[in-house]
């Protein structure tokens, strides 16, 4: 099993050893390159053996370890102790103790190697193209380098040891000798530096067993700000708190980063960097509790929102983008540029979170401050995403490289038939077309914050034009369900999918459809008891095992269920936040993943991992935040000073205790009461005297 640890764009995978195993994806990763993909710890010429390989926090791991029989040393007597922190470099400390009865002498052998791949090399599945490198040692400085310096940029690995090592070529020894009881502690700093700029470890020597203990103050400050939430829905409070340390893991930094705002980087091993719409539903989930981030995504994909028309990064004026890559190597390939645009839904869930911040913050600055990229982004809608003025929002990639599917199901095989034959672009995804009326009223709502009148009206009349042919063109007669997307002939392409449960959340369904589609996710094919599958059981393409054709997302379903509650399902989007929450509680830290398979509950009894889930990743941390804003109906209209509650909570649940909820520039405290079926609603802190009204529905 491996142990993952990250902070800002680097992270190290290694196993439980702590070994950085040759000939896999394991190695020390900084903005997107490979420092070390090899490094190996053998002692008197054996390997240790495993005791615990674990992570502590997101930033550090620990693995402890013991020798195995050797002759002179009696075995459970010498314990290794690897403790590890990642963050501008890697620091590891590795203390040895002799518990025996005799004195041991011990040979430390260290064997390191670097391939300064990019990441898409590791991840290709290909064998990564060797590149030269000049490795050198400095007895004296106890370092040694792995140096790789071309026209492309200059890249380099540096080790520093506490103690002076001796080295031969790419492996450093040590000789330890220890009395009974004695310890010897060994520091090394692993230094990541591009363009010759060094990121040197934080944290030194001795700090894993420091007081003051290694959270970065940040973190700290964080946590100590973000509402606190007290109920006794016990996987509602593990899962809501585990996504509040998350969201804090994932905040990424750096010089390139943060320049206007915190952004998230999309998940953890592979994806520690800006995507812009992982980005903007993060920040929709978490805006009541974490609205900073709904600030720095929206400022930061502001300053990269597309300006020309260039195709090979799929670069439209308006855009915005899919996701950053500071290496220049993106989905497109190596094109020189950092910044790749192939996503078809980024630009309209934009103005869908630019829309919300304001409804939750009355911050008219911000519009003001956006109202060009807000304009350009409505704009692009209409201008280059409905490519053939049908009226609906298609992709298509304008090279032969770059994503195929552009939706958030971008995985090449995506969109099927319900027979398994391929849909062939020009596509228009139908949950597209719910964010683009979702965009459009919202980008109505912001023209009339900025006197926009007559802007608002025009956006109004084409919401609803959109929403009355939509209903008609996407509606499959037969099997009785929103067909999953045209095609470029205009072809229903007929699975069942989770597409048409977002548009709940959307509300572009009309309401007799709606009623169909509510029973329809919950019938067995597509409900598994874990939660929404991706695609009905049913359909030619399924796989419980893929990443978008039978999978359970738990982002997906936070979506489909605010929809449901929107719709006034409230049943039935209780039993998606159960069957989702029940699922976190078997996975690590009780940690949403990104993913998991689609397998029926009735006979997996535990939900079963997907290998490479991103974990901790940002939609999946921010799934249990939207799911308590749907359950108790909390919406705000700061501008006029009201917060809306329609709470529904599960039969066996009392009590909902919301404190430092943020809303209008202040804070709110509430408690949510159960009592004979009724909802009661105490106040407990509201110093901006806001109205607080209750509905029941």
């Amino acid at each position: 099993m491996n142990v993952t640890i990250s902070e800002g764009m680097s992270f190290l995978i290694s196993d439980e050893l702590g070994n950085i195993v040759a000939d896999s994806e394991d190695g020390l990763y900084h903005e997107d390159y490979r420092f070390l993909n090899y490094y190996d710890l053998s002692i008197n010429g054996h390997k240790p053996l495993v005791m615990t390989g674990r992570q502590v926090d997101y930033y550090s791991a620990v693995h402890y370890l013991q020798l195995p029989k050797l002759d002179h040393i009696e075995p459970n007597t010498v314990s290794i102790a690897r403790k590890r922190f990642i963050g501008d470099g890697l620091h590891e400390e590795i203390v040895i103790v002799n518990y025996g009865m005799e004195p041991v002498s011990l040979k430390l052998l260290f064997d390191f190697a670097a391939d300064f791949a990019h990441i898409f090399e590791v991840k290709s599945g290909k064998k990564p193209d060797e590149k030269a490198y000049v490795v050198m040692s400095d007895r004296e400085e106890a370092s040694l380098s792995f140096i790789h310096d071309t026209r492309n940029g200059y890249f380099e690995t540096r080790i520093i040891f506490s103690e002076k090592p001796d080295f031969d070529y790419k492996t450093a020894s040590l000789s330890v000798a220890l009395e009974p009881q004695q310890s010897r502690r060994l520091c090394i700093d692993f230094m990541t530096l591009l363009a010759g700029e060094p990121a040197k470890p934080k944290r030194g020597c001795g700090s894993f067993e420091s007081v003051a203990g290694p959270a970065p103050e940040y973190r700290v400050d964080w946590i100590r700000h973000a509402p606190k939430l007290f109920s006794d829905y016990d996987a509602l409070q593990h899962a809501y708190d585990q996504s509040i340390f998350d969201m804090a893991a994932l905040r990424l930094k750096g010089p390139r980063m943060n320049k206007v705002g915190i952004v998230p980087a999309a998940g953890i091993p592979w994806y520690a960097t800006c995507f812009g719409r992982d980005g903007i539903i993060a920040a929709y989930q978490t805006l009541p509790y974490l609205p900073d981030l709904a600030y720095g995504v929206l400022r930061s994909l502001a300053i990269y929102q597309g300006a020309e028309v260039n195709p090979l990064i799929e670069e439209e004026p308006g855009k915005i983008l899919h996701e950053i890559r500071w290496s220049g190597v993106t989905p497109a390939g190596d094109t020189d540029h950092s910044v790749y645009y192939g996503s078809v839904d980024g630009t309209m869930l934009y103005i869908i979170l630019l829309n919300e911040l304001y409804k939750w913050t009355a911050d008219k600055g911000i519009v003001e401050e956006l109202k060009g990229n807000l304009i350009r982004a409505t704009e692009w809608i209409e201008a280059y995403g409905d490519k053939d003025n049908d009226g609906y929002v298609e992709y298509v990639r304008s090279q032969g490289t770059g994503l195929e599917n552009q939706g958030w199901k971008d995985s090449w095989d995506s969109v099927r038939f319900a027979d398994g034959r391929f849909a062939e672009a020009p596509i228009a995804l139908c949950e597209v077309q719910g964010y683009a009326y979702m965009a459009k009223l919202a980008a109505a709502e912001l023209m009339d914050v900025l006197d926009e009148t007559a802007e608002a009206k025009r956006l109004r009349a084409s919401a609803l034009a959109l929403k009355t042919s939509f209903n008609k063109d996407f509606w499959m007669d037969e099997p009785g369900f929103f067909a999953e997307a045209l095609d470029k002939d205009k072809v229903h392409v007929d699975s069942i999918t989770s597409n048409a449960g977002q548009l709940l959340w959307t509300g572009i369904v009309d309401r007799d459809k709606a009623d169909i589609v509510r029973e329809r996710l919950f019938e067995p094919d597509m409900f598994s008891g874990w939660g929404i599958r991706t695609m009905s059981s049913k359909m030619a393409a399924y796989n419980a095992m893929s990443y978008h054709n039978g999978s359970i997302w738990p982002h997906d379903n936070a979506f489909i269920m605010k929809g449901l509650i929107a719709y006034g399902y409230h049943a039935e989007a209780l039993r998606v936040i159960d069957a989702v929450l029940d699922a976190g509680q078997y996975f690590s830290f009780q940690r949403l993943p990104e993913l998991f398979c689609g397998f029926e509950r009735s006979s997996s009894r535990v939900p079963i991992d997907y290998p490479a889930a991103g974990s901790p990743q940002a939609w999946a941390a921010g799934a249990p935040m939207l799911m308590l804003t749907a359950m108790l109906g909390m919406d705000a209209n700061a501008e006029e000073k009201v917060l809306t509650l329609n709470p529904r909570l599960p039969a066996d649940i009392y009590r909902v205790f919301l404190a430092g909820v943020r809303v209008g520039g202040t804070r709110l405290s509430f408690e949510v009461l159960m009592e004979r079926g009724e909802p009661n609603i105490n106040i407990l802190e509201n110093p901006g005297s806001f109205k607080i009204r209750l509905e029941k529905q």
